[in-house]
């Protein structure tokens, strides 16, 4: 038993990745909508930065955003759906490609990948002690990685949805890595050691995106307003 105000106690850190992050999918309507047609995003997959900026919102605000997100992003499916008519559905084909096939290289399996993925992602300085240069060589190893899994990485279809787990997280960690080094400042969540300070110029979003090319680029900056209190 401690006394929390006057007794030394340990605090640890756990790494819960982007979910409890700030950023996700961007949404470009009030909808909900993303840039695919067709597809909303709500809750803890979709970017939270227009309710708290570049912190995660905490319990109340997180709550508040999944029921809000996801009754505005329901509602604008089913109106999406509605526009769209049964037929819209005949000439749709599945772009998914990365751990769909068959088994390619024995041996190589979507734990492999996952724990190579983790690798460069969970240690805190790669995650949250940030520098361009560790960031940088993560990066270099999970683009290697991401090779990897395009040529080699398949399951049967029992395995193809840890599959295809391993390719997310590979794709993910890449594009957490690029928006880092895209933002040379520390701002909210996003902490770099080499750039310790808030950069009054960089008041903007960075989105991110790509396959086998990652791209990054800066949304319009975000203004301010005055609330009355």
């Amino acid at each position: 038993r401690i006394d929390p105000f006057t007794d030394k106690f340990e605090v640890g850190m756990l790494a819960e990745g982007t979910v409890r992050g700030t950023g996700g999918i961007n949404v470009v309507d009030d909808d909900c909508a993303a840039s695919v047609p067709g597809l909303f995003a709500a809750g803890d997959a979709a970017t939270r930065e227009r309710i708290c900026g570049g912190f995660t919102g905490g319990g109340s605000h997180n709550a508040a955003w999944a029921m809000s997100s996801g009754s505005w992003a329901g509602t604008g499916a089913a109106r999406y759906a509605l526009s769209v008519g049964r037929g819209a559905t005949s000439g749709l084909r599945g772009a998914g490609t990365v751990g769909l096939r068959n088994p390619v290289r024995t041996g190589f399996t979507a734990d492999d990948v996952v724990k190579a993925a983790q690798a460069q992602l969970v240690p805190f300085d790669k995650n949250y002690l940030r520098s361009g240069d560790r960031v940088s060589a993560a990066l270099g190893e999970l683009e290697s990685l991401w090779g990897a899994v395009r040529a080699d990485l398949g399951a049967d279809p029992a395995g193809r949805m840890a599959a295809r787990q391993a390719a997310a997280i590979t794709a993910v960690g890449r594009w957490m890595h690029h928006s880092t080094l895209a933002r040379t400042e520390t701002r909210g969540m996003s902490k770099r050691d080499d750039y310790p300070e808030l950069d009054g110029t960089q008041h903007h979003h960075v989105l991110t995106g790509g396959l086998d090319s990652v791209w990054t680029r800066t949304s319009e900056p975000v203004g301010s307003a005055l609330v009355a209190s």
